[in-house]
């Protein structure tokens, strides 16, 4: 397989990824409008790294997806990462793409995905659309279209599940993610199978006829996905700052802050550098924080855990004064916009709470791993 890859960005040629004397290399075709990221200008001389570039990196898949993959195609050819990107290069995360961009015609139903009574329904799903799944994450994941009833239109979602050690992790991310909907934070639309196998949530990053850039705090802050819980919380909000349109900039800070809330009263320990994202239109007038994911308690699997980054050179549940200083001096939010974001947060914990234990009426084989959950979150500030 050639070790040269044409770069799309929304079916517009923008330049050629090589391998080359253990060198990756990206140049901008000379007739290039858009960047490949906000870390890579647009430039006459190559992008060199030893590495593969961040921004290359970010939907490199990982885990259960990888290997799939890998013993599909590794007995016909050497599955390096420009054969991985070759593979999924057209059907990524964001705007940029490997290869020509080929729309696929599929006839699954969303109905079918979250009400079907198949045991391995997902491991028919992966061994389907593995090669079709441009997505990171160590989590079982896939990406693939699926016809909404309710919209009438084919739409696009992300599918997960879990593997043997982490049990119930569908239901876990289900009612963290409800949580932070009922603090009002920005959400995707999410859904739970009927045998709570697998979560489901639709692609933030897709509008009608095209893709929105997306880039993850990993990319932005020069980082390879192995570097994911390196840096700092206080490194995020500079990234914010730095990148995010000023109409958007205040809000995002309030989200971002509330999120950092609500993962330390879910004890959501994986808040890493790939959980955080921008997105924004070609022409970067309208950027703003991504739509919170990927939350889930992880106290409930890892007893002792501790948060993904450092905050204030600690990576620790803080007191309330580290995270109200961080509020005032990083944010810059006021006492009462502090105070609101705390009894908003506060107020979902308890109202998710409440939905559990009517959902463990009607679910009762579920009661001792959702009771344990909300013992994860007894904890206050």
């Amino acid at each position: 397989m050639s070790n040269n890859l044409k770069v799309f960005i929304n079916k517009t040629h923008s330049g050629n990824l090589s391998h080359e004397d253990d060198k990756y290399i990206f140049n901008y075709d000379k007739s290039a409008r858009d960047v490949v990221s906000l870390t890579m200008p647009i430039r006459s001389a190559s992008w060199n790294s030893k590495k593969l570039h961040p921004i290359f990196q970010m939907n490199m898949p990982e885990g259960a997806l990888k290997e799939t993959i890998k013993h599909h195609f590794s007995k016909i050819q050497t599955m390096d990462d420009i054969s991985f990107l070759k593979l999924i290069g057209p059907y990524m995360l964001g705007r940029v793409k490997f290869e020509e961009i080929v729309d696929i015609k599929d006839d699954l139903k969303l109905e079918d995905i979250l009400n079907s009574s198949k045991q391995n329904l997902f491991d028919e799903l992966l061994e389907r659309f593995a090669i079709r799944s441009g997505v990171s994450g160590v989590q079982p994941k896939l990406l693939l279209k699926a016809h909404n009833k309710t919209t009438m239109k084919f739409e696009h979602y992300i599918v997960k599940s879990w593997e043997d050690n982490y049990p119930n992790l569908a239901l876990n991310e289900y009612f963290c993610m409800k949580a932070c909907s009922y603090a009002n934070l920005p959400t995707p639309e999410f859904y739970i199978s009927d045998d709570f196998k697998m979560f489901i949530m639709k692609r933030f990053d897709i509008l009608e006829n095209s893709y929105l850039g997306f880039e993850d705090m990993c990319v932005l802050t020069a980082r390879g996905t192995e570097q994911k819980y390196d840096g700092s919380y206080e490194e995020i909000v500079r990234v914010i700052k730095d990148v995010i349109s000023p109409q958007n900039r205040k809000e995002s800070l309030k989200i971002f802050f509330k999120a950092l809330i609500m993962n330390h009263l879910l004890k959501n320990g994986d808040g890493h550098l790939k959980n955080y994202g921008i997105l924004y239109k070609n022409d970067f007038e309208d950027s703003y924080l991504a739509p919170i994911y990927d939350v889930i308690t992880t106290k409930i699997y890892i007893k002792n855990d501790i948060p993904a980054l450092r905050l204030s050179d600690g990576k620790l549940w803080w007191k309330e004064k580290t995270y109200k200083t961080f509020a005032k001096q990083s944010c810059g939010l006021s006492n009462a916009e502090y105070e609101i974001i705390l009894e908003e947060c506060t107020e979902a914990i308890i109202k998710t709470k409440k939905e559990i234990e009517e959902f463990i009426v009607k679910n009762q084989n579920e009661k001792v791993f959702l009771e344990n959950l909300t013992l994860c979150w007894e904890e206050e500030l």
